[in-house]
């Protein structure tokens, strides 16, 4: 079963660690921690008006979390608030519904999302994934949680 969770794809994303790192001088940063399961990310992030001009993540967690963060740091540049808010609720809506394998995205470069559709059969892991997006999130509406 642990198998279905940790496939090549998941370990290859985590593994790349895409915008890993501090981002000096930052214009946001937060840091969330996952107090059920230890996962923590802090984000780092440079606008440009609305959009997001830099990205980057320091994260200690879970391979599902480090793979999500990883495709983030891949995707996020031009993203703003409410078109990341649209992936995390397909993302979410993905995972409940057990539909990622098929799922169509706002933008084709998302599409690496569906890597998680085994995550779909283990609810209590739905919020490694979702993470690094609920961070990014709660860092671009400047909450401080």
């Amino acid at each position: 079963m642990i198998d279905q969770l940790y496939q090549k794809a998941i370990l290859k994303h985590a593994a790349a660690a895409t915008a890993s790192g501090a981002l000096h001088g930052a214009d946001l940063t937060l840091m969330v921690h996952n107090p059920l399961c230890g996962d923590r990310i802090t984000v780092h992030v440079n606008l440009d008006g609305p959009k997001i001009k830099d990205f980057s993540h320091e994260t200690k967690a879970c391979v599902l979390c480090q793979a999500s963060a990883s495709i983030l740091g891949e995707c996020t540049i031009g993203e703003t608030e409410q078109s990341l808010q649209r992936v995390h609720d397909g993302l979410l809506q993905g995972l409940q519904e057990d539909e990622l394998e098929n799922k169509i995205w706002p933008d084709d470069k998302w599409n690496t999302l569906n890597i998680f559709q085994p995550v779909s059969n283990h609810t209590n892991r739905f919020t490694c994934v979702t993470l690094p997006f609920d961070s990014l999130l709660k860092a671009l509406r400047g909450k401080n949680e």
